[in-house]
């Protein structure tokens, strides 16, 4: 397993988290999400409590394979969350990173990308 950052599950993770009626564990986060490998899902939920996106009680590995229970959002975890919501924007963001050079793309990045086309809808909305 290569230890690559995943936008897409990011997105997943975060949205199933905001979307929740409750504080779910990192293995409820996974269910909802579907067919991720283990140790890739682990992985990022590190990377999303590590980023502050994510906060959670650390359970240990018994109670929860992840060690992570009662997971919600930070405030940046929910801008993000916000930002990142409607699908077209996403699909947008996601089309001006497809290119090779861009895969790469730090998290700031994909945060700017999604910031200008949330922008440049706000605009068009605006201007009819």
């Amino acid at each position: 397993m290569k230890m690559i950052r995943d936008m897409d599950l990011i997105r997943a993770i975060v949205l199933a988290i905001r979307n929740h009626e409750a504080r779910p564990s990192a293995a409820e986060v996974q269910h909802l999400i579907g067919n991720v490998d283990d140790g890739v899902f682990g992985y990022h939920i590190e990377l999303l409590t590590q980023g502050a996106m994510v906060t959670g009680i650390d359970t240990g590995p018994r109670k929860d394979r992840y060690g992570k229970a009662n997971l919600a959002l930070t405030w940046a975890g929910q801008e993000f969350a916000d930002n990142i919501v409607n699908d077209a924007v996403w699909a947008s963001a996601r089309k001006t990173l497809d290119d090779a050079e861009l895969k790469s793309a730090s998290f700031e990045v994909w945060s700017q990308i999604v910031v200008a086309k949330i922008t440049k809808l706000c605009a068009a909305v605006s201007s009819r």
